[in-house]
């Protein structure tokens, strides 16, 4: 992982490439080269849809680099972490000419830029320093990045399965300025990026301690839906009110619902009482809640952010405005995510249906994954058949019709297998390992005679 700081260079790029990164569709990230001083380096830009306050770009940001996949192909993974504030992350496939000259020249150089635009045009350039374990992990990665034989249909896959669970939590940016290697050529097509010094004009100071905040995507839409900051008020409960008034510049620029949440007030657990205030849009007062009830609380606000008549933002916009729906083009993408579920969920199924037998082999902690993830997979079959039936009435070719027509039967067949999966799963929650270990003998022994619990199987 590097550390990235800020800098005011005179860079040059190819013109065609800012052109078509600036007007592709944000979020997004591209891949590039630039120059300094007639010398090359790699480059990330970045496009967000935030402004991202200054006291954070000052501060520079964490960048770091992963590989997904198994022992046939490999998608690559970066991540971009500005410190306290937010996360954003982007897959590449390792099989493009692009994405192989600017990570050859990070290696070379030992150096790289980063182009961060926000939504009013302004750029921050960062310029960082391979650190010594990212140049070792680069260049052990390296050569099974050089020999990827990644198809796109692999790539597309491991995108959509990391949008559904994204490690680490954080927005998705699209890649984008992929497939043109005129990019790379800096030859032909100059464009001298000059550094404009900033007014000297008060600015606001942000803090020596910032605080520790998490944004929350929506499921659906992918937008940002809420904001937790964290606070050690086990001292002084007055902490809350000093982190409030420290990160309103960050809470009222995202403008998403935000709470100050504290330490727990005794040992923690989900039914342990902790401090909460909520600053923005509403300031209420300072309450006492358990995780349990926060957590209900933010998961009724994260289910009507995408419905008609949320009020979650000063100023919501109706649910077909915030949900992203795609063009035909698109249809090869639900293709692969749509059967890969339904692979993934025939598999998962088939192992449930083992268990019944033997539910003690299993934990708390798995059934809990299967119940966010397959709960999580019913709500996303709503959003499916919402577009495949807009895509119906459009004009499609007749191998469309075909392919939508083939979606809407999986998606199903998809929705009887997870609702199968979530019935046996809450079948035998009461038979795991976890809750057999929690049982004094004499439940136990009830509980096996009585046959709420098989006994092991020899």
């Amino acid at each position: 992982m590097s550390n990235v700081y800020p800098l005011l260079p005179r860079l040059t790029v190819n013109s065609q490439f800012i052109d078509d990164f600036l007007t592709a569709e944000a979020p997004c990230c591209a891949l590039g080269l630039v120059e300094e001083r007639k010398q090359t380096f790699g480059v990330l830009a970045l496009r967000l849809e935030m402004v991202i306050p200054e006291e954070y770009t000052r501060t520079g940001f964490s960048f770091g680099h992963s590989l997904y996949g198994n022992a046939d192909f490999i998608v690559v993974h970066f991540g971009f972490h500005f410190y306290h504030y937010a996360t954003f992350n982007l897959l590449v496939n390792p099989n493009n000419p692009v994405v192989q000259t600017v990570l050859n020249k990070m290696l070379e150089t030992g150096n790289y830029f980063i182009f961060a635009v926000d939504p009013k045009g302004s750029v921050t350039a960062f310029r960082s320093e391979l650190g010594e374990d990212d140049l070792i992990e680069l260049k052990n990665n390296l050569p099974r990045i050089q020999n990827a034989k990644t198809t796109d249909a692999q790539y597309r896959k491991t995108v959509a399965m990391f949008e559904r669970n994204p490690n680490p939590s954080g927005q998705m940016l699209h890649w984008v300025c992929r497939d043109n290697t005129d990019y790379l050529d800096l030859s032909q097509h100059r464009l001298e990026l000059n550094p404009v010094a900033q007014p000297d004009t008060p600015k606001y100071s942000p803090p020596e301690d910032l605080f520790e905040s998490s944004l929350i995507p929506c499921d659906h839409c992918g937008e940002w839906a809420a904001q937790l900051i964290f606070a050690d008020d086990s001292a002084d409960e007055n902490v809350l009110e000093v982190c409030a008034q420290t990160m309103v510049h960050q809470y009222s620029e995202i403008n998403v619902p935000t709470w100050v949440i504290g330490e727990p007030l005794g040992t923690p657990g989900f039914d342990t009482k902790t401090r909460v205030l909520k600053v923005w849009p509403n300031r209420e007062p300072i309450q006492l809640k358990t995780a349990n009830e926060f957590d209900e609380e933010l998961d009724e606000l994260m289910a009507r952010h995408c419905q008609p008549g949320d009020d979650t933002t000063q100023d919501p916009a109706p649910a077909d405005q915030q949900i992203q729906w795609h063009p035909i083009s698109m249809l090869p993408t639900f293709t692969f995510m749509v059967d890969g579920m339904l692979e993934e969920s025939m598999i998962q199924l088939d192992n449930l249906r083992q268990a019944i037998a033997k539910p003690y082999v299993l934990d708390d902690a798995i059934l809990n994954r299967v119940f966010d993830l397959y709960d999580k997979q019913l709500d996303d079959q709503r959003y499916f058949l919402e577009q495949f039936s807009r895509w119906q009435q459009d004009r499609l070719s007749a191998a469309q019709t075909k392919e939508v027509n083939r979606l809407i039967k999986q998606s199903a067949t998809l929705k009887e297998v997870n609702e199968e999966i979530l019935q046996i799963a809450n079948s035998i929650k009461h038979e795991t390992i976890d809750q057999i270990l929690a049982m004094d003998e004499v439940e136990l022994a009830i509980a096996v005679l009585s046959g709420k619990i098989k006994p092991p199987m020899l």
